[in-house]
């Protein structure tokens, strides 16, 4: 894949077949970080050396989540939130370029993804037995705050500066995806070379299965979770979706989900779902968000602009279109 010029949730679960490989034995293990659903398979020499595979990739996950996340008060984010309207605060090097990432993103999408978006948390509850649409006055009175143009970043002094009180940042459209990246880069410096990690709806595919060029990978129908809208064969590459149904509820008759449009401060209405394939798991996790606010026409005018980058994008009325790069079969 050509290099991109820039480097999130799940809702079309990607569904990983054929799980041999050809070091050794396959081996996987499932558990939670992130507030995600953390899946890693791989092929090793070995239980012992699976086994510090696998605790490599929870601890690196765990040191980035304590990094990245706005839910940790103790976290540089949090820092830079507290700070909103006062100062510029000096971050960690990996967190100011996560967040340098997310801006480019926001600028080529043309602010249909938006970190800023944090500023109008707490307005809606996705939670069972609590859930909540806010009033259209209470959304009008944030929005204000939401907008990528007002975040100031400094790469000498590595500060990190939003401009008006009351704005948050949040990292959940990209975090994950690059915390899957570093997952990946401590199973590879292991010596293991066929892996594939899934967060949620983020996926990072490494090497192949045994007598195949790649892994085999489906895309869920994001209304019939028995039906595939595609079947590809993968390696070396990321995939991320970003839909409605996994986050959602249902009041008065109409689905409200957790993807939502900054332009509007409500969920973004032309995408069912959105999947795309690229180099790296930030990149995707980012533009999966982003082409889901876009939708079909605006999305995949952006994604066919993108080297390097593949999409299936489902509208809102369940019709599927691909990329160039991308032949769907069933």
């Amino acid at each position: 894949m050509k290099k991109l010029i820039f480097l999130a949730v799940s809702a079309v679960f990607l569904l990983v077949f054929d799980c041999s490989a050809g070091q050794g034995a396959t081996y996987k293990k499932d558990s939670s970080v992130m507030g995600t659903a953390l899946e890693v398979t791989l092929s090793a020499p070995s239980r012992e050396e699976a086994d510090a595979a696998f605790s490599s990739v929870e601890r690196e996950m765990k040191r980035l989540d304590s990094l990245l996340s706005e839910w940790i008060k103790t976290s540089p984010v949090s820092e830079v939130n507290r700070a909103a309207g006062k100062k510029p605060v000096k971050v960690p090097a990996e967190l100011f370029n996560v967040i340098e990432a997310a801006l480019r993103v926001s600028e080529v999408s043309e602010g249909a993804f938006d970190i800023t978006w944090a500023s109008m948390r707490g307005l809606w509850d996705f939670r069972a037995g609590y859930e909540r649409v806010p009033a259209d006055e209470d959304v009008r009175a944030r929005l204000g705050l939401v907008d990528y143009r007002d975040v100031v970043i400094d790469p000498v002094m590595s500060t990190v500066f939003l401009k008006r009180k009351g704005m948050a940042i949040g990292l959940g459209g990209i975090a994950k995806g690059y915390a899957v990246d570093k997952a990946m880069e401590s199973v590879l410096k292991s010596g293991i070379r066929n892996a594939i990690i899934k967060a949620g709806g983020d996926i990072r595919v490494q090497g192949r299965a045994e007598g195949s060029s790649g892994w085999e990978v489906g895309i869920q129908d994001p209304r019939d979770r028995k039906r595939l809208l595609a079947k590809l064969t993968l390696t070396n590459v990321s995939i991320s979706t970003s839909g409605d149904y996994e986050r959602f509820f249902i009041k008065g008759g109409q689905l409200y989900h957790h993807i939502m449009d900054p332009g509007t401060g409500f969920p973004a209405t032309r995408a069912r779902s959105v999947t795309i394939i690229g180099p790296d798991t930030m990149t995707t996790d980012a533009l999966s968000t982003a082409i889901f606010v876009l939708g079909p026409v605006k999305g995949m005018a952006l994604v066919e602009k993108l080297p390097g980058v593949e999409a299936v994008i489902v509208d809102s009325a369940g019709s599927v279109t691909s990329s160039g790069g991308i032949a769907l079969g069933r």
